[in-house]
């Protein structure tokens, strides 16, 4: 494993695979939804090839995600879940720095519409933010990115 596997430089999302995480984020809107975004590595890139729906299984699904995984795809991986109430920010969360996956991409979608995409890299003190981009026919564009 080559160290650009340890620290990528972006998360690449093909523009089918991007449409699919809009999707299912509009279609669970007021709840927050989430998954994995089964990922491979491209250079210094993770890039997205699947995506998999995981259910919102919290007593309070407006405010937070949370879920029981039988079946975590293999690494490299990427957690996401959308924030989906304008009271929530579009970074992580006291909530969001608990989790344990390595990585994990956060969508802030007030409203039900998917406006910010960043993704969190877990260090070994502290979490590190890298680009999020969109690779589509006519090249590719970074993602929208709210502070």
């Amino acid at each position: 494993m080559v160290l650009s596997q340890f620290r990528p430089r972006r998360l690449v999302l093909p523009a089918p695979l991007l449409s699919r995480l809009r999707a299912h984020i509009t279609e669970e809107h007021p709840s927050e939804a989430g998954g994995y975004l089964v990922c491979e590595w491209a250079d210094a890139s993770l890039r997205a090839v699947d995506t998999v729906r995981l259910d919102n299984e919290s007593d309070r699904p407006l405010w937070q995600f949370e879920t029981t995984v039988d079946d975590v795809p293999a690494m490299p991986r990427v957690f996401y879940h959308s924030h989906t109430t304008p009271a929530s920010p579009s970074g992580l969360t006291k909530p969001d720095r608990k989790v344990t996956e390595r990585f994990q991409l956060v969508v802030f979608a007030p409203g039900g519409e998917p406006g910010s995409y960043r993704l969190f890299h877990r260090g070994v003190f502290n979490w590190r933010e890298f680009a999020v981009v969109v690779d589509s026919e006519s090249g590719r564009t970074r993602l929208p990115r709210l502070v």
